[in-house]
């Protein structure tokens, strides 16, 4: 939180001179802990991932598509770096990944450059999320609302914890991020076939690890939009189903937000 706090500081000075119109900072989100490391998927010159998000500032505008954030905290965001030898190495993610929202407060997507993987000695990469874990936007010069040190360091430890205990605990939380992972690990183009939706769904829950029960209400009801969106129509690839579980994902982020703002303190 000290580096974003600097450039917040930073900011607010060039603002004082800068006479350019920009949009006000939009809401800070809270991101929801990674189940297990998750995989970033590597295509062209990027790996990337999404992760699941919400709002902590109702009275902030929502973020546009594209918006950047940073992480509130450095030790929030964990890069595990995988070597072509298969070794590990686990290094803070604030200098190396970018973090951009993708649908409004629901999700953000994490993304590294490959060139910047190869520097670290890495052909692959997983990301993981703490718990209690924040994004601020990043600060434009001339804003006409930044978010101040005091705004941040109160949205990234009150308003998140009482998030942790409102939102981050409920099996319907559990259920959202397992369903983003797997629209995270979908390849649109590839064929939707039985064999091929329930051998994503296999990988998907082995990536969570032990520490998850196979029969844990979080996982029943991701199962149970899993299969509602399988059921809707005939799909011929993956990104019909992909756009269904993305659409489930962003309507119970709503309702779960919904429930946090209702129940969110007071500034």
């Amino acid at each position: 939180m000290k580096r974003v706090l600097t450039m917040l500081g930073a900011f607010s000075a060039l603002f004082a001179v800068s006479a350019s119109p920009v949009q006000a900072a939009p809401q800070i989100l809270a991101v929801m802990a990674s189940l297990g490391p998750q995989q970033m998927n590597c295509s062209g010159q990027i790996c990337t991932t999404s992760l699941s998000s919400y709002c902590l500032q109702r009275d902030r505008d929502v973020p546009t598509t594209g918006q950047a954030y940073l992480p509130a905290a450095d030790e929030q965001f964990r890069l595990i770096v995988v070597g072509e030898d298969g070794t590990e190495r686990d290094v803070s993610a604030s200098e190396h990944v970018t973090f951009r929202s993708i649908r409004g407060y629901s999700s953000v997507n994490a993304v590294i450059n490959r060139g910047e993987l190869a520097k670290l000695g890495g052909v692959s990469a997983k990301i993981v999320v703490a718990k209690r874990a924040a994004l601020v936007p990043e600060p434009v010069a001339g804003d006409p609302n930044p978010i101040s040190a005091e705004e941040l360091a109160y949205a990234a430890k009150s308003l998140r914890e009482h998030g942790e205990e409102v939102v981050d605990a409920t099996p319907q939380a559990e259920a959202a991020a397992i369903v983003n992972r797997i629209t995270a690990t979908i390849i649109p183009k590839l064929k939707a076939d039985p064999e091929s939706l329930e051998q994503l769904w296999r990988d998907v829950i082995d990536g969570l690890g032990p520490a998850r029960p196979a029969n844990s209400e979080g996982i029943q009801r991701a199962r149970d939009i899993y299969d509602w969106c399988q059921g809707r129509m005939s799909y011929h690839t993956m990104g019909g189903i992909k756009s269904c579980l993305e659409f489930k994902h962003d309507e119970n982020i709503m309702r779960l937000n919904t429930d946090y703002w209702e129940s969110q303190p007071g500034y």
